[in-house]
């Protein structure tokens, strides 16, 4: 059974009792957003980000954001690598107590957080999915950054 957290809203103090799963972006795979799978197969995806991508980031490390889904929002995970500042400005703990245990009263300790596995096929269509389709790789909880060469020499042949 998923691990239930009791948090409040602060502006409201509504209490809330809700799993938490670490969803995570990098850059520029919104890409998924115009296709299905039945359009496209993830490796015609990665390789369009890919080229992208190397175009945007030369140094190619890729940046990679941290967020929660609600029941009514999405909110940044609060501790990651600050990007852009607007990660560190408007995160969880802005507009939600520290989460506890619901069981066993124990305060979130945020690099335990469970993260989102993300697909590309005929099942699901996740945003992004195709990296992890592919390669088999998800990111450590809060790892700030990819390396696009460690992402190349992952990827699963079919």
């Amino acid at each position: 059974m998923p691990q239930k957290w009791k948090f409040y809203n602060r502006a409201t103090n509504k209490e809330w009792i809700d799993t938490l799963i670490a969803d995570y972006e990098l850059d520029y795979d919104a890409i998924t957003d115009d296709y299905t799978p039945e359009d496209i197969t993830a490796h015609e995806l990665f390789s369009m980000w890919v080229d992208q991508i190397e175009k945007k980031y030369p140094n190619q490390l890729i940046p990679i954001s941290w967020g929660l889904w609600l029941a009514q929002s999405y909110e940044n995970i609060p501790f990651q690598y600050p990007h852009t500042g607007y990660e560190t400005e408007k995160n969880f703990l802005k507009h939600f107590t520290w989460p506890i245990d619901d069981t066993t009263g124990k305060k979130l300790n945020w690099l335990s957080l469970p993260i989102a596995d993300k697909k590309w096929n005929s099942e699901r269509a996740d945003k992004g999915g195709f990296i992890q389709e592919i390669t088999n790789w998800k990111p450590s909880i809060l790892q700030p950054f990819v390396y696009l060469p460690t992402l190349l020499n992952s990827i699963i042949l079919k």
